[in-house]
């Protein structure tokens, strides 16, 4: 039998770490002198230890990681391989956000940094019969709607778009529509109004989209117009298939004098 302070050592944990282990049920010392309470392990359970560690080295909570210490290989491999495609969309984000800050280092040196780079224009957009459907999701469940509303059976004969109805910003209630244009007329269909509109289009991830937001909100307010409607997106390019540094995202706000 190895001894707490032993096992920490081979482990390279802390004793603090073994007890909340112990005390949460991950891992329990093969035995526990009561007279004493010192806490003893097997050799057996080094190989347990040693797969907790890679675990969480992988970025498994404790809570994930207690299950899965006394699941079948296949149960193993499943929860692994969802772990490499979150770790791989993380590395993905992480790129994108490293060739932002080389790019924003470089505007400093040029004296560019923030500047408006956005172009916005007037644009009377006609009215058009859409494909729709509207929920409250979260964000993330984005592509889910999207998928309810191609689902729909309509020919899709324009860009598809989204609307935000909500009157703030929730990215775990969001009251969002989505839609496309077709000629069909049906109860799955309505007008989308047409009108004056602030246009702006935004190129590459959507983690920057907030920043075309605002400068188009700035440009509205600066040229004395007004929000009238909720603000839409139309998607020029697949973001399931398009390279996220190559979107192209047209935004436009309904406004009026």
């Amino acid at each position: 039998m190895i001894s707490i302070g032993e096992f920490s050592k081979l482990c390279m944990v802390t004793t603090k770490t073994l007890r909340h282990y112990d005390l949460i049920g991950l891992l329990k010392p093969k035995e526990l002198n009561n007279e004493n309470g010192y806490r003893y392990y097997s050799v057996e359970q080094l190989g347990i230890m040693r797969k907790i560690l890679r675990l969480k080295d992988y970025g498994f909570s404790l809570e994930e990681i207690k299950p899965l210490l006394d699941s079948d290989d296949d149960n193993l491999s499943i929860a692994m391989k969802n772990k490499l495609l979150d770790l791989q969309l993380l590395f993905e984000q992480e790129k994108l956000k490293l060739h932002r800050l080389k790019k924003d280092i470089e505007d400093i040196r040029i004296g560019d940094f923030m500047k408006q780079q956005l172009e916005i224009s007037l644009v009377e957009i006609a009215p058009v019969n859409i494909a729709s459907v509207r929920e409250t999701i979260a964000i993330k469940d984005f592509s889910i709607l999207m998928q309810k509303l191609f689902a729909c059976g309509l020919p899709c004969e324009g860009l598809p778009l989204a609307i935000y109805h909500c009157p703030e910003f929730n990215p775990e209630s969001t009251d969002v529509e989505v839609g496309f244009p077709t000629s069909v007329k049906s109860e799955k269909t309505r007008m989308l109004e047409g009108g004056l509109c602030a246009k702006g289009v935004h190129y590459g991830d959507y983690s920057s989209l907030h920043e075309s937001y605002m400068a188009i909100g700035k440009w509205i307010e600066e040229n004395g117009y007004k929000i009238v409607r909720p603000p839409y997106e139309k998607y020029v390019n697949d973001p399931a298939t398009t390279p996220k540094q190559d979107l192209i995202t047209e935004l436009y706000f309904p406004i009026e004098k």
